[in-house]
């Protein structure tokens, strides 16, 4: 009975609140089914198409709508490279044509990040996954900026100046992705020149686009 009422308060409450240890948890569960769920379906029938790996990007799209679905970056990753087999590179370069991201908030408060603790207790594999992006990520950055040590720390997806180390889910989402856009001709100008400002100056302005929501 207990297994079965933990299973079924996965999908039992929309946003639990995550001002407690238990709760946060309980998100980041749900964030990794829903992203686990969508991607091996997607895989599934992919895979029945017969059709290569490096296809995936002209047959597949995903957009993540804000940070909440970020993880689907992470697992995309570890289906390719330790399911089925690729190589990390080739494995990277298919996820990163394959996602697109939403932000919808210039708010700090508001952009998404998980304690390293809490996330290497429910996912470690996922966190093995997020230094080795990051570590490449970062070699690249240096490359471009030898002599700019604050880019390094200002793009990382490892927060390592707060009391807990954590991952920056924006940060992930940025990188993971072949575009940003903000939902508002103004917002996408403002996460170009806050946020991520320095994500503009390593991948450039061109990945920086528009997408109006609604009307305005």
């Amino acid at each position: 009975v207990d297994q079965q009422q933990r299973a079924e308060s996965i999908t039992a409450v929309l946003y639990p609140n995550d001002n407690f240890t238990e709760g946060k948890e309980l998100r980041l569960k749900q964030q990794y089914f829903w992203c686990a769920a969508s991607l091996h379906d997607i895989v599934r029938r992919f895979k029945k198409s017969k059709r290569p790996w490096r296809e995936l990007p002209d047959k597949i799209a995903i957009q993540l709508n804000d940070t909440h679905p970020t993880l689907a970056i992470v697992e995309l990753q570890r289906i390719l490279v330790d399911l089925e087999k690729l190589d990390w590179h080739e494995a990277w370069d298919i996820v990163t044509h394959t996602f697109a991201y939403t932000n919808h908030t210039v708010m700090q408060e508001a952009l998404e990040k998980w304690p390293i603790d809490l996330f290497g207790n429910l996912l470690p594999r996922h966190l093995e996954i997020i230094y080795d992006i990051n570590w490449f990520f970062l070699k690249e950055v240096h490359k471009k900026f030898p002599k700019d040590t604050d880019i390094l720390r200002n793009v990382s997806i490892i927060e390592e100046a707060t009391p807990e180390r954590q991952v920056r889910m924006a940060f992930l989402a940025v990188i993971g992705s072949h575009h940003v856009n903000g939902v508002a001709e103004l917002h996408s100008q403002l996460i170009r020149t806050t946020i991520f400002k320095d994500f503009a100056k390593v991948f450039g302005n061109k990945k920086f686009t528009n997408v109006t929501n609604g009307i305005t």
